[in-house]
């Protein structure tokens, strides 16, 4: 395995390396999380749990389960063909990427027109409707928000 490529050691999810019963317990061990992996883990969750409102993935730290940095949060959600999901409101401000497919984003009274590698940004406390426009193929979503330091902080809320 060459230098910086540190993710290809957790490609199996449940097992981390180690070396003789030893754990490093690294704060960074993975710098790059591979797109590809987190599509195959969406879709399966997907087909393996069909009654799930949200095919969501929460990006973490493998030798600690704990979130992949320290004030960032990151996920990806999958939005199935034509399904519509309301996020709930919560304390941090977000920040929404279309990685594949199209969506429609309502936030606060305006409605955002989504195409793949558009980027909008939803304020703290607000809920934000997600709209997949494909009636044919899934969206795929990434977020990133504060809310590891908002817990950190104590200042955490989901309001539903």
């Amino acid at each position: 395995m060459s230098p910086g490529h540190g993710e290809k050691k957790y490609t199996v999810s449940g097992v981390v390396p180690s070396k003789v019963f030893d754990r490093q317990r690294k704060d960074y061990p993975i710098l790059r999380y591979s797109w590809a992996d987190t599509q195959k883990a969406l879709e399966s969750l997907a087909m393996d749990e069909p009654q799930l409102d949200a095919v969501q993935v929460t990006y973490v730290n493998p030798e600690t389960g704990t979130d992949a940095e320290n004030i960032l949060g990151f996920y990806a959600l999958m939005l199935r063909p034509g399904q519509t999901l309301r996020l709930p409101a919560r304390s941090p401000a977000q920040v929404l990427h279309i990685i594949e497919g199209h969506a429609l984003a309502k936030i606060l009274d305006q409605e955002f027109d989504l195409a793949e590698a558009d980027t909008c940004c939803a304020p703290g406390y607000e809920s934000v409707t997600l709209k997949n426009l494909n009636s044919d193929q899934p969206t795929f979503i990434f977020i990133a928000d504060e809310s590891p330091l908002h817990r950190k902080l104590g200042v955490y809320e989901n309001r539903g």
